[in-house]
C-alpha cells in the first residue's frame, strides 16, 4: 500500500465534473510542495465514490492511498519510472489555484508578476494568500516577492482584486479559463449573476453538460426550469452556429433540443414549453427570428454587417474607373505585352470590374482566373488604384504573390497589422470560397465604403471550415456583379476532362494503370500484418516511385487514409533510421526525442510571420545539428539554439528551434484544405467513405495536380460521393437574404 502527496499534472480522463472518476498524472511532492523525485511520476485511477463530487485539475495537490505497481520505462537511454496507483482513498490537500494564479499572471496591473511567481505565491501560502492580499501584508508577501513587487501587487490587488468571487469560482469547480472570461465581464457581480442564471456560462464556452451539471447540483435548477430550456435553445443556437449554419429552422432546432435535452419523458414533456422559451430568448436577445428561422445574434449581426458592405457598393453611383474605350486600349496594350490573347469572358471580366465597385470572379481549375487579375491590375495602374491582394491560407497567398508578381498576404496576417483602408484602393480575395463569415465581417470593418472589393474563386471547391457562406451566397444573388469564367485554358487532358466531370456529378470512368495522368486504384480499407492500413501501404509504395515531385493529400487526419496515419508510415520507410532531431528536456534532464529525422518533410502549421514562414509551408529537414546551435545576435528572431535546419518550399533555409516545434509536423501527407491554392506535379489522394467526403472535396484534390493524379481507396464511395449533392448545399445560412431584402 503506497501513500503519496502529488501535486496533478495533466488529466487524461475524467466524466463531467468528476462525477465519474478520474485518471491523471501528477508528480510526487512534500509537504511544501517541493519535488521529491524528477525521475519517477504517477498514473492514478481513482472512481467517483474516491473523488466524491470534487472535480481534478491540474496544479491541485491529492494524498493518494492505494496499491502501486511501477514500471521501467526507457527514453533515449534514460530511466524512469512510472507508478501505477488504483486509489482506495484520496484527499485534496490543496485546490489548484489557477483563479488566482491566472487572475494576477495575466492582468498588466501585477506587473513583473508572471505565472512562476503567482504560481509560487500560491504554493507558499495556499488560500492564506486570499488574507494576505486582502490585508495588504507587504512584509508576508516579500517572503517569496522583492519589497517592490509586494508594494506594487498589493496596491494592483486593491483596485482589481475580487477574494470573494475568486474564491466561489474554485470552489464551484469552474474550468479557470471559464472562469477568468466571466470575472473579466461581470467584474465583481460574477456570482450574483452565475446564481441569477447560470446558464449565462453557455456565452462563456462552458460546455453544456459542464453548465447543465453546475446549475442543477449547486443552484437547485430543474428540469423543466425556464432559464434550463432557455439555456438549451442557446445551446442549440451555438451548436447550430459550430456546424456551419448561421440561421436554422424550427424543426432542425427541435433535432439539436433533443440532442440535448434528451427523449421526452411522462414527467419531462420540454417540446410544450418550447415556445415559450423561444419567446422569453427573443425579448433578452439571445437570439432571433431572421429571413430563414432563427438565427443566434452573432450570426445575424456579422452577415448583416457584410451585407452592408456588399449593398453600400451596390447602390454606389460613378463608380466606373474610366470608359469602356480606354479599358479596351489598356487590355490591348497588356496582351501585346504578355503575347497573349483573352477571351471573350476574361474581356468581360475585366470590364466589370472596372465598372463595379463589388463583383465575383468565378469558375473552375484552369479557367484563368488569375490572368483575369493580373489584367485587371493593369486597368488598376492606369486608374491610379493601389492593389491589396489577400487570401485565406498562407500557401494560396504565396501562390498567388508568383503568379501576379504582386505581394499578397493572408487575410489573418492582414487583420493582424489592424491597418485600416480607404481611398484609391482595390481589395482582391483569391480562393474565396473557403472565406467563412466570421473572417469576412472582420474584413470589411477594416475597408472604408470607398475600398473596391473583387472576391475570386470556385463555388464548386472547398466550403469554409468556419461557419457561414460568403461566395457561395453571393453568387445566389442576382444583382450582384458576377463574371463566370468557364472556358478552361491553363491545362487540358485526361485531368481537366475529369475534373469537369466531377465537377457537374458525374463520375468519370476513370483507369487503373498507375502510368495514366488520371487514374484509381482500388484498395480496400483494412489492416496489413505489419499493423498497418492497406491503403496507407498502398500510398507509400506509389509515393517512393517519385518522392520529389509528389505531395499525398487526404480529406481527414485521423483514419487509415488519413494524414497522422499516413505520415507516420511515411516517415518509417523514409526516415525511420536517420538522425533524429533532440531537444532538451528539464523534465528528464537530457536531450530526447522531437519526432522528426533528417530527410523528413515538415510542415508548419502556424503563421510565423517573423520567420517568414506561413500556416501551410513546407520543407525538407537537410540538418541536425550536433548540439543546439547559437544563432548570432543579428537573427531577425528572438535567439535560440538551432536545432536542425529546414530548406523551405520558397527556396530558403531557415532553423529550427525549441519555439516552433509545437507548430511543425509532418508534412508527407497533408489535408485537402491545406492544399487549396497550391499545386504539385503529382498528388496521391487516398479516399474511404466518410461524412467528410464529397464531390468538393474530391474535385478540389485532383485538381492541384499539374501531370498526374493517383486516387488511392474505395472507387464505390467516391462515385457515391460525386453523384451525391454537395454538403455546401445543406449548409444554412442568411446572407442572400440580408442582401435581397435590403
Amino acid at each position: 500500500m503506497l501513500e503519496q502527496t502529488l501535486r496533478v499534472m495533466s488529466i487524461r480522463s475524467q466524466s463531467p465534473r468528476g462525477f465519474g472518476g478520474c485518471i491523471f498524472t501528477g508528480k510526487p511532492i512534500d509537504d511544501q510542495g517541493n519535488a521529491q523525485d524528477a525521475t519517477a511520476y504517477y498514473v492514478v485511477k481513482a472512481a467517483k465514490t474516491i473523488l466524491g463530487k470534487t472535480l481534478v485539475q491540474p496544479g491541485q495537490w491529492w494524498k493518494v492511498c492505494g496499491e502501486a505497481t511501477e514500471r521501467l520505462l526507457d527514453v533515449n537511454g534514460f530511466r524512469i519510472s512510472e507508478w501505477q496507483i488504483d486509489a482506495t482513498k484520496a484527499g485534496l490537500m490543496r485546490p489548484s489555484g489557477e483563479h488566482v494564479v491566472s487572475f494576477i499572471a495575466d492582468n498588466p496591473a501585477f506587473l513583473g508578476v508572471g505565472q512562476v511567481k503567482a504560481r509560487k505565491l500560491w504554493d507558499t501560502f495556499g488560500t492564506k494568500l486570499y488574507d494576505a492580499l486582502d490585508d495588504a501584508d507587504v512584509g508576508l508577501l516579500s517572503t517569496v516577492l522583492t519589497p517592490e513587487s509586494a508594494i506594487q501587487v498589493v496596491g494592483a490587488w486593491a483596485q482589481y482584486g475580487d477574494s470573494r468571487t475568486l474564491q466561489w469560482l474554485q470552489a464551484e469547480g469552474l474550468d479557470f479559463d471559464i472562469g477568468r472570461k466571466v470575472l473579466q465581464f461581470f467584474g465583481r457581480e460574477t456570482q450574483e449573476k452565475l446564481q441569477e442564471d447560470p446558464y449565462r456560462l453557455l456565452s462563456f464556452c462552458a460546455s453544456w453538460r459542464q453548465v447543465d451539471a453546475l446549475a442543477k447540483s449547486h443552484f437547485g435548477v430543474e428540469l423543466d426550469d425556464p432559464r434550463r430550456l432557455q439555456g438549451a435553445i442557446e445551446e442549440a443556437c451555438y451548436r447550430v452556429f459550430a456546424a456551419g449554419h448561421t440561421t436554422t429552422l424550427t424543426s432542425t432546432l427541435m433535432e439539436y433540443l433533443q440532442a440535448i435535452l434528451g427523449v421526452q419523458t411522462k414527467t419531462f414533456k420540454w417540446r410544450s414549453l418550447v415556445t415559450k422559451a423561444v419567446v422569453h430568448g427573443l425579448t433578452n436577445g439571445s437570439f432571433v427570428v431572421g429571413h430563414n428561422g432563427i438565427q443566434p445574434l452573432g450570426a445575424l449581426v456579422m452577415e448583416q454587417q457584410v451585407a452592408k458592405a456588399v449593398t453600400d457598393r451596390l447602390v454606389a453611383t460613378s463608380t466606373a474607373l474610366m470608359p469602356a474605350v480606354q479599358v479596351d486600349d489598356v487590355l490591348q496594350a497588356y496582351q501585346s505585352n504578355e503575347g497573349i490573347q483573352l477571351n471573350k469572358e476574361q474581356l468581360n471580366a475585366v470590364h466589370l470590374a472596372s465598372e463595379k465597385s463589388f463583383m465575383l470572379i468565378t469558375g473552375g481549375a484552369g479557367v484563368g482566373k488569375t490572368t483575369v487579375l493580373k489584367a485587371l491590375y493593369k486597368v488598376y495602374e492606369q486608374a491610379g488604384i493601389e492593389v491589396v491582394q489577400l487570401a485565406l491560407a498562407g500557401r494560396a497567398a504565396k501562390r498567388m504573390q508568383e503568379a501576379t508578381g504582386r505581394a499578397a498576404s493572408t487575410i489573418a496576417n492582414f487583420l493582424h497589422v489592424g491597418k485600416e483602408l480607404s481611398g484609391p484602393c482595390a481589395v482582391v480575395v483569391d480562393e474565396a470560397s473557403m472565406v467563412d463569415i466570421v473572417t469576412m465581417q472582420r474584413l470589411v470593418e477594416m475597408l472604408g465604403s470607398d475600398v473596391r472589393i473583387v472576391m475570386a474563386g470556385d463555388p464548386e471547391q472547398l466550403m469554409p471550415v468556419g461557419p457561414g457562406l460568403v461566395l457561395h451566397a453571393l453568387v445566389r444573388v442576382p444583382t450582384v456583379p458576377l463574371a463566370e469564367l468557364k472556358v478552361i485554358k491553363r491545362y487540358g487532358g485526361d485531368i481537366a476532362e475529369a475534373a469537369v466531370s466531377i465537377r457537374e456529378g458525374v463520375w468519370p470512368e476513370l483507369s487503373s494503370d498507375e502510368s495514366d495522368a488520371i487514374a484509381f486504384v482500388n484498395c480496400a480499407e483494412h489492416w496489413t500484418e505489419s499493423g498497418a492500413s492497406l491503403i496507407s501501404e498502398t500510398v507509400l509504395d506509389l509515393y517512393k516511385l517519385d518522392p520529389v515531385n509528389t505531395q499525398i493529400l487526404s480529406a481527414r487526419r485521423n483514419s487509415p487514409d488519413g494524414v497522422k496515419t499516413i505520415n507516420s508510415v511515411c516517415q518509417s520507410a523514409c526516415t525511420a533510421g536517420n538522425r533524429p532531431m533532440l531537444v532538451w528536456s528539464a523534465q528528464y534532464d537530457q536531450m530526447v526525442l522531437t519526432g522528426f529525422h533528417l530527410g523528413d518533410t515538415v510542415l508548419c502549421t502556424r503563421n510565423m510571420w517573423e520567420r517568414g514562414l506561413q500556416n501551410g509551408s513546407l520543407g525538407v529537414i537537410v540538418e541536425i545539428e550536433d548540439a543546439p546551435h547559437e544563432l548570432p545576435e543579428e537573427a531577425a528572431w528572438p535567439i535560440e539554439p538551432a536545432l536542425a535546419w529546414v530548406l523551405w518550399d520558397d527556396g530558403i533555409r531557415r532553423p529550427v528551434v525549441e519555439s516552433m516545434l509545437d507548430d511543425l509536423e509532418l508534412g508527407y501527407a497533408i489535408t485537402v484544405h491545406k492544399a487549396q491554392g497550391s499545386q504539385w506535379p503529382r498528388v496521391i489522394f487516398p479516399l474511404t467513405g466518410h461524412r467528410l467526403l464529397d464531390r468538393t472535396l474530391i474535385y478540389t484534390a485532383i485538381t492541384r495536380a499539374q501531370v498526374q493524379v493517383l486516387i488511392v481507396g474505395d472507387e464505390a464511395a467516391a462515385r457515391a460521393a460525386v453523384e451525391a449533392e454537395p454538403r455546401v448545399r445543406s449548409r444554412q445560412v442568411a446572407l442572400d437574404l440580408h442582401i435581397l431584402k435590403a
